[in-house]
């Protein structure tokens, strides 16, 4: 699977999402990586089943008596799946996806261009400014 599909869940993302109601003692799934997040202080118990967990967040977790498996044991525990939450971090969060879209040129475009340089020399001529031709 691309790494496009399986973008990594931090873990106050997945502090906050097991926290909201009827998420307690459930199983949090993720294809993907969990990385550590250190503007979260408390992370409180876990069960966590990931492609791939960072040292730094599985010790924390472990360290707060959390649990993490692989999916060929999630399998042996849950086979059919039950009380088990799937979560995903967000796709669009690479710098790359920036720089999708409509082209840069373009009116009404956000597209970010792909520049050396933000300076005076680059991109700065005829369609961007009025005296320089025209301007979109």
């Amino acid at each position: 699977m691309s790494s496009n599909n399986r973008p990594p869940v931090s873990i106050a993302r997945l502090v906050r999402k097991m926290k909201l109601p009827g998420r307690e003692n459930k199983i949090a799934v993720i294809v993907g990586s969990i990385t550590d997040d250190l503007r979260i202080f408390e992370i409180p118990k876990l069960r966590v089943c990931a492609l791939h967990v960072t040292a730094r967040a599985r010790a924390r977790i472990l360290k707060a008596g959390g649990e993490i498996m692989t999916f060929d044991q999630l399998a042996l525990k849950a086979p059919k799946g039950q009380n088990t939450i799937l979560m995903q971090g967000c796709r669009t969060a690479r710098e790359a996806h920036r720089h999708f879209g409509p082209a840069p040129g373009v009116p009404h475009s956000t597209t970010k261009p792909y520049v050396r340089s933000k300076g005076r020399k680059f991109e700065r001529a005829r369609g961007r400014r009025k005296s320089r031709g025209y301007k979109n």
